[in-house]
């Protein structure tokens, strides 16, 4: 269970300023959320395959770095730019 005092710690580490009903308020939420991890901590896992992705068969989509210009022609985005500096590109300032 998380005390005042505790808040009152985490808020001098935290270096934040905030009233009573802020500190109250933190509390009840702070314990709100270890409560469902105490619960999450009793589900029995034991037959769950352990997981190395969240999402199965993840594929990238992206396309090569390629364009078809007004003539048909393929050519690299690149080639768009024409100042270069070294490896950099330059572009227009956005304000």
């Amino acid at each position: 269970m998380i005390s005042k005092d505790d808040i009152e710690h985490l808020k001098d580490l935290a270096r934040t300023e905030f009233g009573e009903h802020e500190t109250r308020v933190l509390a009840k939420d702070l314990n709100s959320i270890l409560e469902y991890v105490a619960t999450l901590q009793q589900a029995d896992v034991s037959n769950v395959p352990e997981m190395t992705y969240a999402l199965k068969d993840v594929k990238n989509i992206t396309r090569p770095d390629e364009d078809i210009c007004e003539e048909g022609i393929s050519k690299s985005i690149t080639d768009a730019f024409p100042q270069k500096e070294r490896d950099y590109l330059k572009v227009k300032a956005v304000l």
